[in-house]
């Protein structure tokens, strides 16, 4: 571990300069994030303002989210090759950019360019934060389970989102969003240190060739872990996407009853965070991570079963447990990753998993779309019983995947 903090051993009251990192990350990872959870609550009067489809919303939320997917592997690329902290602070600032930019659409092609933009920039941000929090800290786990608050927080500004949307403009909005970014970029600026690049000689193309990115993600151990992340991540993606729809259509709560419970899951899934990366810290990756599995899947039983108000309440409340999978699933990569190696390596696997969970709205909402939705339901319980199972043979069974 690279000791980046400057503060000696013998000076408890101060934080380290460590812990300053930490809590940058987390506030720069809610301000790459606001943008994109902003822009979902404001979509109606982006619709009404600029006179276009829903068809041409969700594709710019398709947009979005490939260009999002594919910036994982060359930002972790970018972070081995110039620093960590040089692509954390270009994501940032370009994240703010792109929303000033976004907040000037006047036709829906601007808005699925802006979108596909603003994927790309933010997506560039996780990989190389990641990657500095693990040579920072020998508790990843924790590390990380803290460093997600950040994206889990946004959930919570909705209410302030809709009100200044109400009042002023969706481009106000996104204005907002843009100036989320500027003090963050300034702490990261001002108060992160320069590390070494783990790879300065390396060529972005001898980092990211094919041969290369096949080599490390056959390795049983990558590829074991990916598959888990990309079930795991694909109902993580759908909870977000589509909760309040089920909770409206298949237990007819009323919008605000519906809202209220997709708020506590929420809260949950933001406590939950730092808790799972403790825990597997603690006791192990795999535990943690195929008890967190578990009750996802009762959750979602519950959700599938369920009639009654309580019952549906404590379904969401697990499922929001159910999504702590996160930070042990990701610390697991690290620990197979060598610290060369991290950044295009870590890229790679989330350019892979979140590809994947990306399918999520055609698989879901075309399951519920013909079949209603106790199947669309039922693809999610599958999705996290996979891993879940899978884990379990892996352990039982001694393969040391």
């Amino acid at each position: 571990m690279s000791d980046i903090g400057a503060i000696p051993e013998w000076v408890p009251w101060e934080w380290r300069h460590r812990t300053s990192v930490l809590v940058l990350c987390v506030l720069a990872y809610f301000g790459v994030r606001f943008v994109e959870f902003a822009l979902s609550v404001v979509f109606p009067d982006i619709k009404t303002a600029l006179g276009i489809s829903s068809f041409t919303i969700g594709l710019a939320v398709t947009v979005s989210t490939i260009t999002y997917a594919l910036a994982q592997l060359p930002s972790g690329a970018l972070g081995d090759r110039f620093g960590e902290r040089t692509v954390v602070l270009a994501s940032v600032g370009l994240t703010g950019l792109a929303s000033v930019l976004l907040a000037t659409s006047s036709s829906g092609l601007f808005v699925v360019l802006g979108m596909g933009l603003v994927g790309a920039v933010s997506g560039a941000y996780y990989s190389p934060a990641t990657s500095l929090l693990t040579d920072a800290f020998d508790d990843t786990g924790r590390a990380i389970g803290i460093h997600r608050l950040g994206a889990q927080a946004v959930g919570f500004t909705a209410p302030i989102v809709a009100v200044v949307g109400a009042r002023y403009s969706w481009r106000v909005v996104l204005l907002l969003g843009a100036a989320i970014t500027v003090p963050v970029l300034a702490g990261f600026a001002f108060v992160v240190r320069s590390r070494p690049p783990a790879c300065p000689d390396t060529s972005l193309r001898e980092q990211i060739q094919p041969s290369t990115l096949v080599a490390l993600l056959s390795r049983p151990r990558i590829a074991f872990t990916t598959v888990v992340a990309g079930f795991a991540q694909f109902a993580d993606t759908a909870a977000f996407s589509f909760l309040p729809l089920i909770l409206r259509e298949y237990h007819r709560l009323s919008i605000g009853l519906a809202g209220t419970l997709f708020t506590l899951y929420f809260v949950i899934l933001t406590a939950t965070q730092p808790v799972a990366g403790w825990l597997s810290d603690r006791f192990g990756r795999d535990p943690v991570t195929a008890v967190a599995l578990l009750l996802g899947v009762v959750g979602y039983l519950g959700l599938l079963l369920g009639n009654a108000l309580p019952a549906v309440a404590v379904a969401v409340g697990l499922i929001g447990l159910g999504m702590g999978w996160g930070p042990p699933v990701q610390s697991r990569f690290m620990d197979a990753l060598g610290e060369d190696e991290r950044g295009v390596g870590f890229g790679l696997v989330r350019t892979v998993y979140i590809g994947f969970a990306a399918l999520n709205g055609a698989v879901v909402g075309g399951a519920a779309t013909l079949a209603g939705w106790r199947v669309g339901i039922g693809v999610l319980v599958f999705s996290l019983i996979v891993p879940a199972a899978a884990i379990g043979a892996n352990r039982i069974g001694g393969f040391g995947l």
